[in-house]
């Protein structure tokens, strides 16, 4: 629950991310712990986001798979087309999800979107430029999913 920084309306936040598929061949005993490839990122927060946006570098760190690549549209309106790798876990308080990851430009920090912000039920608190945890969830390690 990091308070402000880098910036007016700006929130950050510390992200661990892991090759699921580590973490599935040591659930399977396959490999060691100390082999599941991760990473700590500090994220830029962006609810304009879809998903769960990595410069290719982490994403080779993670080692994580070519799955698909779609068009995505950036904030210029443009329609660029990006890969999609995964599976990710993501890792952010106490609360884990698996998703995928789309490839941003080099340039461009960790963008942590909507899929992931609904799938591990964290909040933007605008006021106070910090991520929070849903106060109608506040168990630190489970989220709250709604199904209807």
């Amino acid at each position: 629950m990091k308070k402000k920084e880098n910036g007016m309306g700006k929130v950050w936040a510390e992200v661990e991310l892991f090759n699921a598929g580590d973490e599935y061949m040591f659930k399977e005993g396959k490999l060691p712990a100390g082999k599941i490839r991760k990473i700590d990122v500090k994220a830029l927060v962006d609810t304009g986001a879809t998903m769960l946006l990595l410069p290719e570098k982490d994403i080779q760190r993670l080692g994580l798979r070519l799955s698909r690549t779609v068009k995505s549209r950036v904030a210029d309106g443009r329609l660029v087309e990006r890969k999609i790798y995964g599976p990710v876990t993501v890792k952010v308080f106490k609360r884990t999800m698996q998703t995928e990851a789309a490839a941003g430009a080099p340039n461009l920090p960790p963008l942590l979107g909507q899929i992931p912000l609904e799938g591990l039920d964290l909040l933007v608190d605008a006021k106070n430029q910090c991520l929070i945890l849903n106060p109608e969830s506040p168990d630190p390690e489970m989220a709250l999913i709604d199904i209807f």
